[in-house]
């Protein structure tokens, strides 16, 4: 019968744990980035422009079809 001499190894702790921690910090990152992103626009701003690869003639439906 053979023995069993141990499992994973330090090595794979190391890895795993280097992993987390990894993850931990780009997860706070991202939540930091986000809570700077303007959610909604300003009150009585501006209409909103229009996207810069969207053509002229468009529509707000973007059906390409102009007056």
């Amino acid at each position: 019968m053979a023995d069993f001499t141990g499992g994973p190894g330090l090595l794979a702790f190391i890895a795993t744990f280097t992993m987390v921690l990894a993850a931990v910090l780009l997860f706070r990152s991202l939540s930091k980035h986000l809570r700077k992103v303007r959610t909604h626009p300003p009150e009585g701003g501006a209409p909103t422009a229009r996207r810069a690869d969207e053509p002229p003639g468009t529509d707000d439906a973007g059906t390409g079809e102009s007056d």
